[in-house]
């Protein structure tokens, strides 16, 4: 297609985010090279900011949606599997195990200026072995990663790291780079996880690092190791494709995670990878040296809460996007009436083949099948008509009601940290537009279960780290100063 130069000093939206230099033609020529939907900031409106995340859970005219009503996720299952994923075109692509060194290489390409490629580029060597934590502590964290990461983001073959965790820590061996990042890895994802746990604060590390330019990089990094397409597709090791696509899945998730957070959207496009959704099976099923791919397992394993969450989180991008991403991924159109159909069919599919299996006496299986209905009570709130005022208040006042029960759920607190916020506050935004525009008191069910969830949050000095934390801010106090209490 003609390429148009963009009016001189605007960048598009992925280089900002990656920090390179745009040249500022459309699209791009760096999102032309990775693939990527090319889109650029729109003007600076002359009125005040409006988010767009309480935007988009307020009811939308009719003729916007995402996906077919009669297939549930996509119409491109048929043609991959019963994955959510649409072909590309293939080409032979290194494995794991081999592309450290050609990404070392391919960062050298970003600017000096970027600070997460200079992650990669370290000014000066350091000697990881000297800073490990002992033999006790290193195993400690395991332990707690597998306790409260592992379940959530099942990206690892567990055993294979296991015996990496202990001989790197029993020998003090010098390990490969790759190695010696794995193991650091978990333990800041264990450290950070067991902190978040105990607050329940979701996403936030006032310490950490820019995770949405991360996002953007190890996207581009995915993209040139070749994890969007299907290993399998590639003739690649049974066990090589299964990591492959756990860790593709896991990035799509966080491309949409950020997308979210920032009030933009998501990078990658439907039509530039075809890795199908990894195999509902255990670890103890896995091994490096298998020889015959894994039969995908019809019942309960540790892999079920990580393919509902893919499933879920897939099925949503089709629903809460602008219609502009929707022509971009060829998303299909749909009603107010269509997309509550669409929403139907897609929860009868993930109950009768992943809930089913599920027992809500086991905690993980109890947080896996409330978290799903959470995601699929917010999305409806997106297909309700508007001039359903009514219904979206109850909608959202089920939604909060439902997140503080499961939020309550002892056995499940140390799992909360992952999803809950961005769950909850679009709800609570929606919920506190409504009970502005009225003159209910205090008696209303809508305005003590705004109250009580404001409240909670507002205790939880990290939730201010959160952009949309002034909006609901901003809409409570003008909600709580018309009764004769406030928070």
């Amino acid at each position: 297609m003609p390429r148009r130069e963009i009016a001189p000093g605007r960048s598009c939206l992925e280089c900002r985010r990656r920090k390179i230099k745009c040249d500022r033609s459309h699209p791009c020529s760096y999102c032309v090279k990775v693939s990527i939907h090319c889109q650029y900031p729109p003007p600076q409106p002359s009125h005040g900011h409006v988010d767009s995340r309480v935007a988009s859970i307020k009811p939308k005219p009719p003729g916007v949606g995402k996906t077919s009503p009669d297939v549930g996720v996509t119409s491109s299952q048929a043609g991959n599997g019963g994955d959510p994923a649409r072909g590309t075109e293939r080409s032979q692509v290194p494995p794991l195990q081999g592309s450290f060194q050609s990404l070392m290489a391919g960062s050298s390409r970003h600017s000096a200026g970027n600070r997460s490629s200079s992650l990669l580029r370290p000014q000066a060597a350091i000697d990881l072995k000297a800073v490990r934590p002992s033999l006790a502590s290193a195993m400690l964290l395991w332990q707690q990663y597998l306790r409260v990461v592992d379940p959530l983001l099942k990206i690892f073959h567990t055993p294979s790291v296991q015996q990496l965790v202990v001989r790197a820590n029993c020998s003090r061996e010098t390990l490969e780079t790759s190695g010696e990042c794995l193991l650091f890895v978990i333990y800041y994802a264990a450290v950070a996880a067991i902190h978040l746990a105990e607050e329940i604060t979701g996403r936030c590390d006032q310490d950490g690092p820019d995770i949405y330019a991360l996002v953007g990089l190890a996207t581009g990094m995915a993209l040139k190791m070749g994890l969007n397409q299907d290993g399998e597709a590639l003739g690649q090791p049974p066990f090589e494709v299964e990591m492959r696509r756990r860790l593709w899945w896991q990035l799509f998730i966080l491309d949409i995670r950020a997308a979210e957070d920032r009030q933009s959207e998501p990078c990658i496009l439907e039509s530039s990878f075809n890795t199908r959704l990894p195999s509902n099976i255990g670890d103890a099923d896995l091994h490096p040296q298998m020889s015959r791919h894994p039969v995908s397992g019809k019942n309960r394993t540790e892999m079920l809460y990580s393919l509902v969450r893919f499933e879920g989180s897939y099925f949503a991008r089709q629903i809460v996007f602008s219609d502009g991403f929707d022509q971009a991924n060829a998303y299909i159109l749909l009603s107010t009436k269509q997309k509550r159909h669409a929403i139907d069919l897609f929860q009868e599919r993930i109950e009768t083949q992943y809930l089913s299996h599920c027992d809500d006496s086991i905690p993980m299986d109890k947080v896996t099948i409330w978290s799903i209905r959470l995601v699929l009570d917010k999305l409806r709130l997106v297909a309700i008509d508007q001039t359903a005022a009514a219904d979206a208040r109850q909608g959202c006042i089920k939604l909060l009601q439902d997140a503080q029960e499961l939020r309550s759920y002892d056995g499940g607190k140390q799992w909360l940290w992952l999803f809950q916020t961005y769950i909850e506050w679009d709800a609570l935004a929606c919920l506190l537009r409504s009970l502005r525009t009225d003159k209910i008191r205090q008696h209303d069910e809508g305005w003590h279960t705004a109250h009580d969830v404001y409240v909670y949050w507002k205790n939880h000095e990290s939730v201010r780290r959160d952009r949309r934390w002034d909006q609901i801010e901003r809409l409570s106090q003008e909600v709580f100063a018309t009764r004769s209490e406030t928070p």
